[in-house]
């Protein structure tokens, strides 16, 4: 039999490492379930987060109107029409706007009407005056 294994040191040596060993445990599983609990709150904001994303994708953008108004130049545009045909209707625009999915000509300014175009210059669209 040892003689160390039941002097008062050993014992106290053995007390610490016992109580520090059960101490870690118990702070490991607090910061285990803190974590969990944030873990849980992170994935609660993201599923929130994909049906805010999905409510806004189903909203549908307004169509420019394609109906043709009565007694005015306005009446005479259709779609598919090309740019010359609307500039001989309309006249020359006040103002045109060009982007990658075509172009927008404003008559006679941006809060007038508007004629818009598609990337092979024809009509989409407009919004009368």
């Amino acid at each position: 039999m040892n003689i160390f294994l039941y002097h008062p040191v050993a014992v106290l040596i053995r007390r610490f490492i016992l109580r520090s060993a059960i101490v870690l445990c118990c702070y490991s599983a607090n910061a285990l379930a803190d974590e969990s609990a944030e873990v849980q709150a992170l994935k609660l904001k993201v599923e929130v987060l994909r049906m805010r994303v999905k409510e806004l994708e189903a909203i549908k953008t307004p169509k420019l109107s394609t109906k043709k108004a009565r007694g005015s130049r306005w009446d005479s545009l259709s779609v598919g029409l090309s740019k010359s045909e609307v500039a001989s209707i309309l006249g020359k625009p006040g103002k045109i706007d060009k982007w990658k999915t075509g172009e927008a000509w404003y008559f006679p300014n941006p809060r007038g009407g508007e004629v818009d175009f598609d990337t092979n210059g024809k009509v989409t669209g407009w919004l009368e005056p």
